[in-house]
This record gives structure tokens, C-alpha cells and sequence, in this order.
């Protein structure tokens, strides 16, 4: 059982790190999909419930709809913000995260993050997100 739990615990770590260095990068402080890190998995994808400032239904974005959902939220890079890790959730091989985001006090998202242990690497697979202000954007 303590074995378990150090594994765990690790696996937590190694997470962590994917998200700190570069999953925050490559989300937030590109403002383009070129040079993405080797740790987005092939299969990455956004469910996003609006591109035009609508709700609809979710769409699933890959990569190559970065640049239009960043069209219509410019200010998502900026150079105030920052980022906490309430939640980072490892059972086997799966993994779960929650990134909040920040733009100076203001809380802007929360992103929702999974994770594949693939070959013993972490790779991000997915992520859903709720935009708290967007009207502060």
C-alpha cells in the first residue's frame, strides 16, 4: 500500500511539472500551434462551448482551431497571468487536473485537463474549460 502511495504521489509530481512547464506554455504563451511540445498527444482536443461568443453545443477543437478561438479571445495570453493547481488526481494510468487561470486578482478559467501515462510518459489528451469573466477580457 505505501508503495502505491509514492507512486501515486510521484505520478502526482510528474503531472504537475507536464502542467507548469508545458502545458501553461504552450496553452496560454504561444499565440500560435507551431512548435507544440511532444507532450500533447496526437489525439489533443478542446471541447469548447462557444467560438463566436454564443453557447451551442460543444464543438471539439484540435489544434489547428487554436488560432480561432484566439480571434475571438485575444486577451487570453497576457502578460499578468497566472496559474494555480487545485487539483491534480492520478489513478493508474489516467489522470485528472484543474488549472485555474488569472489575469492579475481576476479569475478567468478553469481548465480541466486529462492526461494518458503512455509508455511511462504523461501526454495531455484533452480539455474542457469554464471562462468565469469573460467580459473582463
Amino acid at each position: 500500500m505505501v508503495l502505491r502511495q509514492r507512486q501515486a504521489t510521484q505520478d502526482e509530481e510528474r503531472v504537475r511539472q507536464l502542467l507548469e512547464d508545458v502545458y501553461v506554455r504552450d496553452m496560454y504563451m504561444k499565440e500560435t500551434r507551431e512548435a507544440l511540445s511532444r507532450e500533447f498527444d496526437d489525439v489533443f482536443h478542446m471541447l469548447v462551448p462557444e467560438l463566436d461568443g454564443r453557447n451551442s453545443e460543444p464543438v471539439a477543437l484540435r489544434w489547428d482551431g487554436l488560432n480561432e478561438l484566439r480571434a475571438n479571445h485575444p486577451k487570453a495570453v497576457a502578460p499578468d497571468t497566472r496559474f494555480e493547481f487545485p487539483l491534480i488526481d492520478v489513478v493508474g494510468n489516467a489522470a485528472i487536473a484543474r488549472v485555474d487561470v488569472f489575469h492579475g486578482e481576476t479569475h478567468i478559467y478553469s481548465d480541466f485537463v486529462s492526461l494518458y501515462c503512455v509508455q511511462g510518459q504523461w501526454r495531455l489528451v484533452s480539455k474542457v474549460f469554464h471562462a468565469h469573466h469573460m467580459t473582463a477580457l
